[in-house]
């Protein structure tokens, strides 16, 4: 009756017969079906023992590098721009592997803590010493990366005392954002979307208190970034803790959860202190770099991080997914 589906040129499924399927209609599918996955996994991961959610995620994480094609080739060729014949193939692709396993283990970690949250935090998080500088002083400016378990260290501060009011980006999905947002706030973390955000960033810290950002994505700066090395390579990152620590005078801490050898956590905090003839984005940069050196397998190799080549770049070392910046845009190269 309908026919079979068929493309057009610009990829919007057409039937046979002529007609379109309109894109509200396969968005709210998508949504729908994203929301039954989100509930099957409130339902079922919670009640699992943690060895067997451990191993869930490495499945999941195994799965996804083998048949998420495209993610598979973005982590590669970032490992290849990043390392290039420093490491064998076969040892970037068992780094990328282990990337997939965190992000899956993360994923699955929402769901599993939300059941006695408080007890198994504490169970399977341990905060090294150098958190202690982080409890102890305020306001402090938390900037952290896609390192590791960058959500349940979040609750696990809350938990402490000490929350944050993190800057999020919502989903696509707003029926999913909203459920990931209240599995955030019941550990008493607080979350502020980023439009409007300033304004309260500010407030939080002149009132004595500490703000989180995740800084490990691309940040033009006509949007408020600027372009710092990472690995060698120019990439956008986001002004925001710089600004709001000059403004404030509040401490910038690097903070990040990483796993140990017994699928646990342990994390770690340090201090993000000026350094002469660099700015304090680079700064933070640096810092970065050290941990993802040290922690390879544990950030989120498969993001498009190394996206945009500024202006009076050659290109040279770029990964082939990038874009040349000219002017107040972007383009292909």
């Amino acid at each position: 009756m309908y026919g079979s589906a068929v493309r057009t040129r610009h990829g919007s499924p057409v039937l046979r017969s002529g007609f379109i399927i309109p894109m509200t209609i396969r968005r709210r599918c998508r949504q729908i079906a994203e929301l039954f996955l989100v509930y099957l996994g409130l339902a079922f991961i919670p009640l699992l023992p943690r060895k067997m959610a451990v191993c869930l995620a490495r499945l999941l994480g195994r799965a996804a590098f083998i048949f998420a094609a495209q993610l598979r080739g973005i982590a590669l060729a970032n490992l290849d721009a990043t390392f290039g014949s420093d490491l064998s193939q076969a040892d970037k692709e068992k780094i990328a592997i282990e990337s997939f396993r965190t992000f899956a283990l993360v994923l699955t970690d929402l769901f599993w803590f939300a059941l006695n949250g408080k007890r198994r935090i504490a169970a399977n998080l341990t905060f090294d010493a150098s958190y202690d500088y982080y409890f102890k002083t305020s306001p402090v400016i938390v900037v952290a990366g896609h390192i590791g378990n960058w959500e349940v260290l979040g609750q696990a501060m809350a938990l402490r005392g000490a929350p944050t009011l993190s800057v999020a980006a919502p989903l696509d999905n707003p029926y999913v954002d909203r459920i990931l947002t209240y599995l955030r706030k019941t550990s008493g973390q607080k979350v502020v979307f980023k439009e409007g955000a300033v304004k309260m960033l500010l407030r939080t810290l002149y009132d004595g208190a500490r703000v989180g950002l995740i800084l490990d994505q691309n940040t033009l700066p006509e949007d408020g970034g600027e372009f710092v090395a990472l690995f060698g390579l120019p990439v956008p990152m986001s002004k925001a803790a710089t600004t709001l620590s000059e403004r404030t005078n509040a401490q910038i801490v690097l903070v990040y959860a990483v796993q140990d050898g017994d699928n646990r956590y342990m994390a770690y905090a340090h201090p993000v202190e000026p350094s002469s003839g660099r700015t304090m984005t680079q700064t933070i940069a640096d810092a970065m770099e050290v941990v993802i050196r040290k922690h390879p397998g544990q950030w989120l190799w498969m993001y498009k991080r190394w996206k945009y080549i500024p202006s009076g770049h050659s290109g040279a070392g770029f990964p082939f997914y990038a874009r040349r910046v000219d002017g107040g845009g972007a383009k292909d190269v």
